[in-house]
């Protein structure tokens, strides 16, 4: 039995980002400490530009840009 087709739906292909690019969420704490007027507005930024640089060095990585 193949187990190829169980992570292709877009909730499996979203967490597996998530996974691989968890990591770079750990810059939101720097967001939320230098905007201090709006803080989670800025552990979001943060969290998401994190995110972003993680999946994208991991995508280089495995050769996949």
């Amino acid at each position: 039995m193949s187990d190829i087709g169980i992570l292709n739906d877009p909730v499996s292909q979203m967490f597996i980002a998530l996974v691989f690019g968890g990591p770079g969420l750990l810059l939101g704490i720097p967001g939320a400490l230098l905007w201090k007027k709006h803080r989670i507005a800025g552990a979001l930024l943060g969290a998401v530009g994190g995110f972003i640089i993680c999946l994208v060095g991991w995508m280089i990585s495995k050769d996949i840009l």
